[in-house]
């Protein structure tokens, strides 16, 4: 059995999926210094599959929003095969399921009981709200949903007042269990301690500065010498603009009034977010919208001031977990937006999917037409 488990878990959205793509890109440098990253089996590895995560559903289930119950029964010999992988890793054992950060207490513990590692560290990558908010929105949009940032954002203000006592007991709540980050630190520390968690500042750049602080959370900063340095050019994940996003957002909105089938609406997404990539000159980068970004800033310090008194190991600066507000773009031009939407308007021109309906064929069956199995912020179906 691992000796020691570092439990990465998450938040979503801080740089996670770039070190899981480190970390499995130096699986063998990591063997050599006496680390485990476990890996899936030999096989194809479906595309954006975080191997941890999915085995993680087959302990916790439905405590995932997102993940319904034959899915979690799906992936339960998943979690068995992790399990055994911790089991038979001789020294130091990293797992990072990101989505952790989304449960509640009781599952969190059951977690962390049946890993079964006496000596476990819980490492938190995290950024500030300014940061982790747009990009949360910008993926709701990828994922096809329509609703405004403003209209985002005034929703999870309503959670959010609602307290602290129902967020940690109210199943759909889980996105200010994970953003909001004292509470996140106070609730891991309540069950391994304080001195085993520590949360890494990530500022966004320079690129490799989030790989060098992870690794010293986990104690191998001196272990660089041994692994392959990070390529600064790396890109794992590649957002849309303020201006993309306005165009994504009223292409959402005409996709929905369609009867085209969940998938060929997929296609197309992602065949205009790929198109809106290769621009040259793309505008701002979306950001929280002027008239929030003062109660977005409020947030942020209350959280900061809750993590200051939690007594966590902090790598990094605090200080740049605190969105102000200050140096934010401007919104988009219509200008710009008028040039994305020239984009995607061309891009949808010469794009062609086999699976495209024509006038003859039928609606699409409405239990077709079912929700994206992927993770969504607001709400779904799980254990209470």
């Amino acid at each position: 059995m691992a000796t020691r488990l570092v439990l990465h878990i998450g938040v979503q959205k801080s740089g996670t999926t770039y070190l899981q793509h480190m970390l499995r890109e130096r699986v063998d440098e990591l063997t050599g210094i006496g680390v485990d990253y476990p890996l899936p089996p030999t096989g194809p590895r479906p595309v954006g599959r975080n191997y941890h995560e999915f085995a993680t559903y087959g302990l916790l289930g439905t405590e995932y929003p997102w993940v319904g119950q034959d899915q979690a029964a799906a992936e339960r010999g998943s979690w068995e095969r992790l399990l055994g992988q911790v089991n038979a890793a001789p020294g130091t054992s990293i797992v990072s399921p990101e989505a952790l950060s989304v449960v509640r207490t009781d599952a969190a513990r059951e977690i962390v009981d049946a890993l079964g590692v006496d000596d476990i560290q819980v490492v938190i990558t995290a950024r500030h709200l300014g940061k982790l908010l747009p990009s949360v929105w910008q993926q709701h949009l990828r994922n096809g949903h329509a609703m405004g940032f403003g209209s985002y954002l005034e929703r999870l203000a309503r959670i959010r007042d609602r307290g602290w006592p129902e967020i940690e007991k109210d199943h759909e709540a889980h996105l200010w269990r994970a953003f909001a980050l004292g509470r996140l630190a106070h609730r891991w520390a309540g069950i391994v301690g304080a001195e085993r968690v520590t949360l890494v500042a990530n500022p966004g750049s320079p690129a490799d500065l989030l790989w060098h602080r992870f690794l010293e959370a986990i104690g191998l900063g001196d272990a660089t010498e041994h692994l392959s340095p990070p390529d600064t050019t790396t890109t794992v994940h590649s957002g849309v603009t303020a201006a993309e996003a306005s165009v994504l957002r009223s292409v959402n909105t005409r996709l929905g009034a369609t009867d085209w089938p969940r998938g060929v609406k997929g296609n197309l997404r992602q065949h205009l977010i790929g198109a809106f990539a290769e621009r040259d000159s793309r505008g701002p980068r979306l950001a929280i919208p002027p008239r929030y970004r003062e109660q977005v800033a409020q947030w942020s310090a209350d959280d900061v001031a809750d993590l200051r008194e939690s007594g966590v190991r902090v790598v990094g600066d605090i200080d740049e977990l605190c969105f102000t507000g200050a140096r934010e773009p401007e919104e988009p031009t219509s200008t710009e937006v008028a040039d994305a939407a020239g984009t995607a308007a061309v891009a949808a021109a010469t794009w062609s999917d086999p699976n495209t309906p024509t006038t003859s064929e039928a609606p699409e069956p409405a239990g077709a037409q079912a929700h994206s199995r992927g993770r969504t912020w607001f709400g779904g179906r799980g254990r209470r």
